[in-house]
């Protein structure tokens, strides 16, 4: 496989193992005994007619791909507790950016509502932006 698909396959989870949310390498893809070694993992197994299309893989470090064998993504994640992939940073930034406006959105609407004077309009809306906002770093 070339770099490029790698680099995307590794983006896809901002280089996180999308079974444990280990933290991987992406200089280290193959190497077993190297700080955040990783393999690319197929989410449906080639054993069960998975492909090497990008949406059907993943990384995964070389621990969890190597105990995952033809299971399902949601069983091995349920090991760890886990219940989906981590997201990539676009993803990230994206809600981020969606629930800083939503809450923006709600905190003027809530304020405009109750005729609060218009510096109070102003600060709510910066209020609920800021939650939005928090929100979201927790993701």
């Amino acid at each position: 496989m070339d770099q490029e698909r790698k680099v995307a396959v590794y983006k896809k989870t901002n280089g996180y193992c999308h079974i444990c949310h280990r933290k991987l390498s992406l200089k280290n893809h193959g190497k077993n005994n190297e700080k955040g070694g990783w393999h690319l993992e197929h989410s449906i197994p080639k054993a069960r007619g998975g492909t090497e299309h990008l949406n059907n893989l993943f990384a995964a470090c070389i621990p969890c791909n190597l105990e995952k064998g033809t299971m399902h993504n949601r069983t091995i994640r349920a090991r760890y507790g886990t219940t989906r992939a981590p997201y990539s940073k676009a993803k990230k930034d994206k809600i981020r950016n969606d629930n800083t406006l939503a809450g923006g959105a709600l905190g003027f609407i809530g304020s405009a509502l109750f005729g609060a004077k218009p510096w109070a309009v102003v600060a709510c809306t910066l209020i609920g932006a800021q939650i939005g906002k928090e929100v979201s770093e927790k993701i």
